[in-house]
């Protein structure tokens, strides 16, 4: 229960407890204007905690000692965690991005390619962030995987100038993964979940002021 409350509490921005970001002193258009000018390399950390559905194998001594077919696995409910990181470059259009992303789960550690999309401007956690849209391909040693991500992203440094070289990216998406072994298709998991920047959650969360 508690941790069901501090998810509640990071994806509902809008009526955090913590209190909003010190204003800049002084703001001019080009100090907020990010969306409009991206940075090259736009990287990002995440944990991700989700709940779905997985196959387990059954065991093989039971199924030989039966006289009629049975299933090989059985499906239950299952947690999904995992650590992960991406780093984006620009596409010829300043909201597509590219880049390589990679996860450590219980299963293993997956890396692959993502797509990235910055939608419409979406206010969050009393600052204005953007939308966005994600696709995920990847492969461990041993499975292959697929993830759609939607939610809010901001950089870190909420108000310019920014580097225009490279720029860390905070926020909080809903994530939908599915994941397949490669050599059983009968063995697989999906599940629905959250995925949120740590640090940048903390600093909200804890109006710590001597971070923004």
């Amino acid at each position: 229960m508690r941790l069901a409350t501090f998810i509640a509490l990071l994806v509902g921005g809008r009526t955090a407890l913590a209190h909003p970001p010190p204003p800049p002193e002084l703001a001019t258009d080009d100090d907020i204007s990010w969306r409009n000018d991206r940075a090259w390399l736009e990287w990002s950390t995440w944990i991700r905690l989700a709940y779905g559905m997985a196959s387990e194998p059954l065991d093989n001594g039971a199924l030989a000692r039966t006289t009629t077919p049975a299933a090989s696995h059985a499906v239950a409910g299952a947690w999904d965690i995992g650590l992960g990181a991406e780093v984006t470059v620009p596409l010829p259009t300043k909201h597509w991005r590219v880049g390589p992303w990679i996860e450590l789960r219980p299963t293993g550690v997956f890396t692959g390619g993502e797509l990235s999309i910055a939608g419409a401007p979406l206010d969050m956690f009393m600052y204005e962030g953007e939308r966005v849209y994600a696709l995920r391909l990847g492969a461990s040693t041993t499975d292959v995987t697929a993830s759609l991500v939607f939610g809010y992203r901001c950089p870190w440094k909420l108000w310019g100038p920014y580097d225009h070289a490279s720029r860390y990216m905070i926020g909080a998406r809903l994530v939908a993964t599915a994941t397949r072994a490669v050599d059983d298709p009968q063995d697989w998991s999906a599940s629905f979940g959250i995925e949120f920047e740590p640090v940048g959650a903390l600093r909200y969360v804890g109006a710590v002021k001597s971070w923004y």
